[in-house]
């Protein structure tokens, strides 16, 4: 998958983005190739919310795509006047769950009944996650993206080299 070694994807990050990354499970380099492990794509205010999330490897297009839906539902927040945290939480519940709604079929509006059956994928998940709690700070949710919706375990135990 291998999207942040797009040059297109890299640009468009960089001038926009502050771009780092923390290591929280655990995996394997094995003759210079990682095996194991996960990742999760965070876009969060400079305070540390998040306002979007990606959950697992995806394509170049994709991580392009989810970026440019950050920044511009970002700008027409601004448009909507959602100065306050708590306009900016509405405006964010209402951004998932409109999301939520078209790619997943998945209506907050509706009875757990008529949504019955439905089956997320991880964006899917990511999506009801930041719909029902928006704006939510990292620390409050890297460990449930990473280990309820990624099925991986948090980790400090360092990287195993093996091989040449």
């Amino acid at each position: 998958m291998n999207a942040l070694t797009n040059a297109e994807v890299g640009k468009y990050l960089n001038s926009g983005f502050v771009c780092t990354f923390q290591k929280v499970g655990t995996f394997t380099i094995n003759g210079g190739q990682k095996q194991g492990g996960n990742v999760a794509s965070y876009f969060c205010t400079p305070e540390g919310r998040v306002l979007h999330a990606i959950a697992g490897p995806v394509k170049a297009d994709v991580l392009l795509r989810e970026a440019r839906w950050v920044v511009e539902t970002s700008k027409l927040a601004l448009l909507e006047n959602a100065k306050t945290d708590a306009r900016l939480r509405i405006f964010y519940r209402k951004a998932h769950a409109e999301r939520l709604r078209q790619e997943h079929g998945l209506d907050l509006n509706r009875s757990k009944r008529q949504n019955r059956g439905r089956q997320l994928d991880n964006q899917g998940r990511v999506h009801l996650i930041l719909a029902t709690a928006p704006l939510p700070r990292l620390e409050q949710i890297y460990k449930l993206v990473f280990e309820k919706v990624l099925k991986e375990k948090v980790s400090t135990a360092p990287v195993v080299q093996t091989g040449g």
